[in-house]
């Protein structure tokens, strides 16, 4: 055997003993996961720069999403992590009862059917009841298992310092976690994420990913609370610019120490891999993790599901029972222009929210259900059952059209034909 193979194989044997730069490894491995896992340094120079620049902390929204206003119908681009994450999670929050309801209407509509073809639900709305909307989440288990992951992690960092007196490894571990905690201890956190004004009256929204979205959740506000639309807003004034950027300053500033300190370092150092790959597979968890809406602090409970083969349909069955929400969201799904009936149809459901708003609930009813959104004789044009004034099934003085000199009101069933 050659000198330079005994060497190589030494030079093994040592390096797989103790790795060396595992710093790099772990870069190499994790990427951008492991910068905020245990190689936390890098991002301690991102969040200085960020507090120096454009002053933010947060993240951009992993998911693009609108947030409508159910009342007036002002839809804006959603700029919220929090609510981005909630429509992101969805898939795994909703009760399965909504996936039932949807089954169930196109077994129906798959039976009243005279072809083959499959039905396919365009659009569902689910309806939720916001019961508390904080800015302090509940606990869960990605909330708790921080602190038991940095447990495991000082737990592994002692073993050298018990076996061996090397304290290094236990030193770099608990000092790089106080400054983990630091680092997501700061306030701007909170004010980036939940920096609104508490609402003194209901406000209704809905959210969804936009125009040929299978999904949208009309929320019914609690009357207090958060105000999710705010929430969405691209831009907030951040109270707590000059700590933030003080704070990250000096932070990036330990980390870079912290990165001298073991930067050399050559002993034991399969336990500091170990730490950072714990850390590692940590941080995926985290990252993700499906969560419940509850645990960003809005506190959701289901209502019901609304939905129809097509997606007007929808609209007007949500309109039907929480007027002005299918108004709101026509304009995103039906940007263009309408048809005769549709147009006579959501100009009454216009009236019918304004007599609504406000009212209380016996006056409300006065105004019963809406027309139905097909004419009764298959006219995409037929508006004669469509009332100009008054409540749909109401007899007044104004009855939309007349037939051989008699008003054709929408009670009159001879003069739906």
């Amino acid at each position: 055997m050659s000198e330079d193979f005994k060497n190589t194989s030494e030079w093994l044997r040592v390096q797989w003993r103790n790795p060396r730069d595992i710093f790099t490894i772990l870069l190499i491995i994790g990427g951008d996961i492991v910068r905020v896992a245990v190689a936390q340094i890098s991002y301690a120079v991102s969040a200085m720069l960020s507090a120096m620049g454009d002053t933010r902390l947060m993240p951009n929204p992993e998911l693009d999403c609108l947030l409508i206003n159910a009342k007036t119908g002002y839809a804006r681009a959603n700029k919220s992590w929090i609510l981005s994450r909630m429509l992101r999670d969805f898939d795994y929050w909703y009760p399965r009862l909504v996936d039932s309801e949807e089954s169930a209407k196109t077994i129906v509509l798959q039976r009243a059917s005279t072809g083959k073809q499959r039905i396919r639900i365009g659009l569902r709305v689910s309806v939720w009841q916001c019961t508390k909307a904080v800015d302090r989440g509940h606990g869960d288990v990605v909330y708790w298992i921080g602190l038991l992951v940095a447990i495991l992690q000082l737990a592994l960092a002692a073993i050298p310092w018990g076996l061996y007196g090397e304290w290094l490894t236990f030193m770099v571990t608990a000092v790089g976690t106080i400054l983990a905690f630091v680092s997501g201890a700061l306030p701007q956190w909170t004010e980036e994420k939940y920096g609104v004004r508490n609402l003194t009256e209901r406000k209704d929204v809905v959210l969804t990913q936009g125009n040929g979205a299978h999904d949208a959740l009309l929320i019914l506000g609690p009357g207090n609370g958060l105000d999710l639309e705010a929430m969405a807003a691209p831009y907030r004034q951040v109270k707590c610019l000059a700590a933030t950027r003080i704070s990250s300053i000096l932070l990036a500033t330990l980390w870079i120490a912290l990165l001298i300190c073991v930067a050399g370092w050559q002993q034991h150092t399969w336990y500091l891999l170990g730490i950072g790959i714990l850390g590692l597979i940590h941080n995926v968890f985290v990252a993700g993790k499906k969560r419940q809406p509850s645990a960003f602090g809005i506190h959701l409970i289901y209502r019901e599901t609304i939905v129809e083969e097509k997606v007007m349909h929808t609209l007007w069955r949500l309109e039907e029972g929480y007027p002005g929400a299918g108004k709101a969201l026509l304009d995103t799904f039906f940007p263009g222009k309408l048809r005769k009936r549709e147009d006579s149809l959501w100009a009454f459901a216009e009236k019918r929210c304004q007599a609504c708003t406000g009212k209380s609930s016996a006056e409300r009813e006065k105004w019963g259900p809406v027309p139905p959104f097909r004419s009764p004789n298959g006219m995409t044009d037929y508006i004669d059952d469509i009332p100009i004034e008054g409540a749909y099934g109401e007899v007044t003085d104004d009855c939309a059209g007349e037939s051989n000199g008699k008003k054709t009101c929408s009670d009159d069933p001879a003069a739906l034909g």
